[in-house]
């Protein structure tokens, strides 16, 4: 039964499929080459260093911060990424008469999907140790393996726990929001702490790695290699196995609490009378100045946006974690000028507008699943569905340089109003570009999306190929304005530059949306049968 489930996820996740064509096959092969190359790369570079003798004394000291930072990698990479990979459909698999104990070996399985790149870092590090003579080479025949495999098994058992414990956080409405913004603040601490002066001399009191032998990397480290004086090996296997049971232990207690957890009971809420006539408001202000039935449709992409927890998590992302990132650059720049620091605001803008795409234009019709029919059986033109989406898209992108201005101003980072008016034209002007290319992947690319689950992107396999050949073109109009202004330093070239990239786009948009709306009747069966698909018991996020 496990192995049936496996090869089920594997044929799903695999890289390529025959039947996508040639074209589309080779270059997810060509993706996935380089991917895994570049992590190849690496291992022998670790395995070269770690095989050194005369690098004996780096080795033991750096050895358990390289363990340390694979754990964290492992643990928090997939969180970072807003995908928290493979894992089980819980309330689905609870159908069939599958014991909890094997479904969650499958999910501790399915860990190793994440990061499998790990596995060959490690496995790298491991044949450089046992061809050091300075260690003993092959007298760790045994020590080195056993204590790879316990501080894999460790890593994987912990993170099938904190996928289930942070799955069941981000599905509570309110709490997954500053649950994202812990987590980014936690991935942004190191370039925090470089950018605003900490050294690190202080901060090495309160970081024991290297020091403690019972953390499991140090454990880990002494195993293979021997402990401090006076320390037995016996005593690292110690540590490291009760670390693994903690792991298990810990693993299993949260994903049987997910087994019994109801989802949608957690994701109800009420609204008082005077919440709800205050929204209905604001959604209703589109339709004040655009004529029926686009206003209509822009009011109702904007309440349904609004109510889809994965795109509020993505929304709160967008300006916060563009914030955190580039901000500490221009508090320690403030002295002087850079390219940064000059144009801080527009780079932050561009990055929301990007990370947004990702649930609403690249994937436009996503959320809408088979309702999608609904686009081709409806009286109203099919551009009008697009443009709809496209406009309430760019709203949300202006309430985000909105949201980064004003948290510019509370912190009183110099931004001032030409900088502002410049974000949010820099960022219409590129908006163009990008909802254009985003229409076409929506026609051709469709794919449905789950909106309850707040851990998955909105594009995958070819149409994260086009994304990634035809980002760099569409931003290059933009980039180009800057070029002039830089090179003839004068504002009224960098604006002029920019008003004939804006003719462009808006020539370019014309004619994605024509080709979107033609391309659409011709593949409407295929896009409604795409959107309609439903999810099988595995998720590959």
């Amino acid at each position: 039964m496990i192995r049936a489930i496996l090869r089920a996820q594997w044929l799903s996740m695999r890289m390529f499929r025959l039947a996508s064509g040639r074209r589309g096959a080779a270059f997810s092969v060509a993706i996935g080459v380089i991917w895994y190359g570049f992590w190849s790369f690496l291992a022998i570079v670790g395995e070269e260093l770690a095989a050194s003798p005369g690098l004996r004394t780096q080795i033991l000291d750096w050895l358990p911060l390289v363990l340390l930072g694979v754990c964290a990698y492992w643990q928090f990479a997939p969180l970072a990424s807003a995908t928290m990979g493979a894992s089980l459909d819980l309330r689905k698999l609870l159908l069939y008469p599958v014991p909890r104990r094997a479904l969650f070996l499958v999910e501790v399985l399915l860990r190793i999907a994440t990061c499998a790149e790990l596995l060959l870092v490690l496995a790298g590090v491991s044949i450089g140790l046992l061809r050091n003579p300075a260690f003993g080479a092959w007298r760790l025949l045994v020590r080195v393996p056993l204590a790879m495999a316990l501080f894999a098994a460790f890593n994987l058992l912990l993170a099938a726990g904190l996928r289930a414990l942070i799955e069941r956080l981000l599905n509570r409405r309110g709490l997954r929001e500053v649950l994202a913004l812990v987590l980014m603040l936690v991935g942004v601490l190191p370039r925090l702490l470089m950018f605003t002066g900490v050294s690190a001399r202080r901060i090495a009191p309160l970081f024991p790695a290297g020091r403690n032998p019972f953390w499991p990397w140090t454990a880990a480290a002494h195993l293979m290699l021997g402990g401090p004086a006076g320390m037995a090996p016996a005593t690292s296997l110690v540590t490291l196995a009760a670390w693994t049971a903690l792991g298990w232990f810990f693993g299993r207690w949260q994903f049987l609490r997910s087994l019994r957890y109801d989802f949608q009971a957690a994701q109800a809420t009420a609204a008082s009378a005077k919440e709800r006539s205050f929204a209905s408001r604001l959604y209703r202000l589109p339709s004040l100045v655009l004529p029926d039935p686009l206003g209509a449709m822009v009011e109702k992409e904007l309440r349904s946006l609004v109510r889809t927890p994965r795109f509020r998590l993505v929304f709160v992302m967008g300006f916060s974690f563009g914030l955190i990132v580039w901000l500490p650059m221009v508090l320690r720049g403030s002295g002087g000028h850079s390219s940064v620091s000059d144009n801080f605001l527009a780079v932050v803008s561009v990055y929301a507008l990007t990370l947004l795409g990702q649930v609403t234009y690249w994937n436009a019709f996503g959320f809408d699943g088979s309702a999608a029919q609904l686009y081709f059986l409806a009286p109203v033109a099919f551009w009008c569905a697009l443009a709809a989406k496209n406009i309430a898209a760019a709203i949300f992108i202006f309430l985000e340089i909105a949201a980064v201005s004003v948290a510019c101003s509370l912190l009183r980072v110099g931004i001032s109003a030409g900088k502002i008016a410049e974000a949010f034209v820099v960022t219409g002007v590129a908006g163009l570009y990008l909802l254009g290319v985003g229409n076409l992947g929506s026609v051709n690319y469709p794919r449905a999306m789950n909106p309850q689950r707040v851990s998955a992107g909105g594009a995958r396999g070819r149409a994260q190929g086009l994304i990634f050949l035809l980002y760099p073109v569409a931003l290059l109009p933009v980039l180009l304005a800057y070029l002039a202004r830089y090179a003839f330093d004068n504002q009224v070239v960098f604006y002029g530059v920019l008003a004939l990239a804006a003719a462009l786009g808006v020539t370019i948009y014309w004619m994605a949306m024509e080709s979107a709306t033609t391309t659409a009747r011709k593949r409407r069966e295929t896009i409604v049968a795409e959107l309609s698909r439903g999810e099988g018991p595995m998720n590959a996020e």
